[in-house]
């Protein structure tokens, strides 16, 4: 009887832990930034970044935006170049904002 506790305790601390970590989502790199950079931060809790000392934006600050995701675009071949947006992640493309 005290075997079957023992087994049922150990699957189901690892069934927790399983859960645990599949719940966690890592926040997408370009947004993990120290807290004074960001104009919102994530409010979801299931949300982490890496790096320690940084936080995960939902919006960053105006004057740190330097990814193409930071301006709402995609990375394309090419654009009209009102559309273009500086950005530091399109090598060998442009970063196009269509909104």
């Amino acid at each position: 009887m005290r075997t079957c506790t023992l087994v049922f305790v150990a699957l189901a601390a690892v069934l927790l832990c399983a859960e645990y970590v599949s719940a966690m989502e890592l926040c997408p790199q370009e947004n993990c930034l120290t807290p004074d950079r960001c104009e919102e931060h994530v409010k979801s809790l299931n949300v982490q970044c890496l790096e320690q000392g940084t936080t995960c934006c939902s919006i960053v600050k105006k004057e740190y935006q330097t990814h193409c995701r930071h301006f709402g675009g995609v990375c394309m071949n090419r654009c009209a170049p009102v559309l273009q947006q500086n950005a530091v992640d399109c090598e060998g493309q442009v970063c196009c904002v269509l909104v």
